[in-house]
């Protein structure tokens, strides 16, 4: 399977939002054309969008880009996509619902609409509600789950996607400095190796007059778990960095992911069943 990680570049963003849109459309196609299975965008590269809205507060901005990526952008591109064998996560953008406004991640599906939202906000995603529901789907027969950014971070959430025996994790992501790069790629690595699932990161980059996003910096990965299954290498990066538009694809060997699940004499912490009534003592 082949996997198109886009390392998005606010500092290359056209003009107008019709030349954005275009832009973008004609790079998913072209992912597609080179044989691309799965196609991942980084956390917030659609709240850039938030430069064709100047003039308005924080707040308005997020509100107008999330309407704009509702009626006009979701539409649009899946109907350029109408390929249902093809999984394109949308990084992440602001979603209305209710009243509220989540970071959630657009997965076309099956052809159909997906929304994660991400469960763990960062101090400064102020104008956001925290989503409640983790999403596990199906994907060429993997049990799959995109986490975002921040989430990926958090212990608990591990403990139910390995309750869940997940096998691909996708990370949108955006950090704005190699301590962020470094915690999210260091933290899908540790999940890759407690879940046996492949974990695969993509990260935000450039600079933008959006206050939420003004600078990214970080590279994509692809991580494995470390088992005698995986004969190639275990974790593989983008190149880094802090404007450049990167597009990354890298290969997934299903079979084997999937063959090194199977039980045998070697240690696998995917297998091990998770202690509820575990005590801590101070000593």
């Amino acid at each position: 399977m082949k996997i198109s990680v886009i390392s998005y570049s606010l500092s290359h963003d056209p003009d107008s939002i019709l030349e954005w849109k275009s832009k973008l459309l004609g790079e998913i196609e072209k992912c597609v054309l080179s044989g691309s299975e799965i196609i991942l965008y980084p956390e917030f590269f659609i709240m850039g969008l938030g430069k064709y809205f100047p003039g308005l507060d924080p707040k308005d901005q997020i509100e107008k880009v999330a309407d704009y990526v509702t009626n006009d952008l979701l539409p649009d591109v899946k109907k350029h996509l109408p390929q249902k064998e093809v999984l394109l996560v949308l990084g992440s953008a602001p979603r209305k619902s209710n009243g509220k406004i989540f970071n959630s991640a657009p997965i076309l599906h099956k052809g159909q609409w997906l929304f994660q939202d991400k469960l763990y906000l960062t101090p400064w995603e102020t104008d956001f509600t925290p989503g409640e529901e983790l999403g596990v789907f199906e994907f060429k027969g993997l049990k799959t789950a995109v986490v975002i950014c921040f989430d990926s971070e958090q212990p608990d959430l591990s403990v139910k996607l390995k309750e869940e025996g997940v096998d691909l994790v996708l990370v949108p992501s955006a950090t704005t400095n190699t301590n962020g790069s470094q915690r999210v790629n260091r933290c899908a690595s540790a999940r890759s190796i407690e879940l046996g699932a492949a974990v695969v990161t993509a990260l935000l980059v450039g600079d933008s007059v959006v206050e939420l996003i003004d600078h990214n910096e970080g590279k994509s990965g692809v991580f494995l778990p470390a088992q005698e299954d995986i004969t190639v290498k275990q974790e593989v990066y983008s190149e880094y960095s802090t404007s450049k538009h990167v597009v990354a694809q890298y290969e997934l060997n299903i079979p084997m992911l999937k063959k090194l699940k199977e039980r045998s004499s070697e240690t696998k912490p995917f297998h091990e069943r998770i202690k509820p009534q575990l005590r801590v003592s101070c000593r």
